[in-house]
């Protein structure tokens, strides 16, 4: 009996001793793999990771993944609760500087533009798989579109916003057949965004930064002004311009450069492009003032032009005509009608449609009071004839 207490002491001696040697040779500061190591559970069990004695992690016995939850709802899921007493962001995904052909993320150097496959050569073809969708409400028991679920999808989870109780705000997702919308469940196109319901808010806006206004923010941000293009679906009266109109919809154009954003002098180029080397000039070119050039012809069912002024002033008592003699003379020196451009001035500036039609009226005005006057004489004469009888 002494003899088996001994030995049964003796093998729980060994026993704690290969424990503790076993438990030794995991090193916190790093460890030389040989491929037979585990780190988890043996067992049908969920790990559970812990910080500051708060569960942070699990990962679920079949292999789900969840971050802020113990119970996530897919292969991964994160919880993410804003604390606007404290500054955090949410999930961030960073690409920095990679240098190396062979992928190292050593992130010093020149970033390569594409992928370098085994034998050093750029592949030029390579496309980033990066595709985005996003829809509107739906049930959080029900997955969205059913069987043709996103492949991406991020969200907002929200109560009593539904039929059925909680649902997910949908804000960005990927569907298998590439189409991409932005807060729209059925996008009809590639790209499909639709904008917040409000006045003047844009649902896209196109640009880069307008140099010279940028500025450092005290998070450690650069804020700055934009050379844009915005898309705007719902405007207000005078919304962005003055030229807008309710429920107008819109595009506008900024350089960035003039009071909080707005344009300045920028200009809108609307034209096929073209090389340098092009011979053919077309298209519309719109100034900071809306002052708009064309290069081409313009087909249209009506045109209407505001007028400054009109001519039948030409038809007041105290209005002066010009003798026929007075006339013929300034044809025979100016070689052009007065008061109306010469060709060497149209060809070099152009006309202004209102003014020139205007003009032209003033003339057929003046035309007619020389006719009326003409009439007159012919009249008199035709009395003095008939006094005179026979003509003689």
């Amino acid at each position: 009996m002494k003899k088996l207490a001994l030995k049964t002491c003796l093998l729980l001696i060994l026993l704690q001793a290969s424990i503790i040697t076993n438990a030794q040779t995991w090193d916190l500061v790093g460890n030389a793999a040989t491929g037979s190591e585990k780190l988890g559970t043996t067992t049908a069990i969920d790990l559970n990771v812990y910080t500051n004695n708060l569960l942070r992690l699990t990962l679920k016995k079949d292999g789900i993944l969840g971050l802020g939850t113990s119970s996530p709802s897919g292969i991964q899921e994160i919880f993410y609760c804003p604390n606007n007493q404290v500054s955090q962001n949410g999930f961030v995904v960073t690409k920095f500087n990679c240098a190396s052909n062979n992928g190292s993320q050593n992130g010093g150097g020149t970033e390569l533009p594409y992928p370098i496959d085994g034998g050093g050569q750029v592949l030029t073809d390579f496309v980033p798989p990066i595709n985005y969708y996003t829809g509107n409400y739906s049930t959080v028991s029900t997955p969205l579109f059913g069987t043709n679920a996103p492949l991406l999808w991020a969200r907002n989870e929200e109560t009593n916003m539904g039929p059925s109780g909680n649902t997910f705000n949908s804000k960005f997702l990927v569907m298998p057949d590439g189409k991409t919308g932005i807060n729209t469940a059925n996008p009809r196109a590639s790209i499909d965004i639709l904008a917040p319901n409000f006045q003047n808010q844009a649902v896209a806006i196109f640009g880069a930064m307008a140099l010279g206004t940028n500025k450092s923010l005290p998070n450690g941000l650069n804020q700055f002004y934009t050379k844009q293009i915005q898309v705007v679906p719902n405007l207000s009266e005078n919304g962005f311009n003055r030229v807008s109109q309710l429920n107008d919809q819109g595009i506008f154009f900024s350089d960035g450069k003039g009071a909080l954003g707005a344009n300045l002098e920028g200009a809108l180029v609307l034209a096929p492009w073209s090389n340098n080397n092009s011979p053919v000039v077309g298209g519309m070119r719109m100034d900071a003032f809306g002052n708009t050039e064309f290069h081409g012809s313009v087909r249209a069912t009506k045109i209407n032009v505001n007028a400054q002024w009109w001519s039948d002033f030409v038809f007041e008592k105290n209005y002066k005509l010009l003798s026929l003699l007075e006339l013929q003379t300034f044809i025979t020196e100016q070689k052009h009608l007065p008061n109306l451009p010469s060709e060497k001035e149209v060809l070099k500036n152009g006309i202004d449609i209102a003014e020139m039609q205007a003009k032209q009226l003033q003339k057929i005005e003046e035309l007619t009071l020389y006719i009326l006057n003409l009439q007159k004489q012919i009249d008199a004469l035709s009395e003095r004839i008939k006094e005179n009888g026979d003509g003689k």
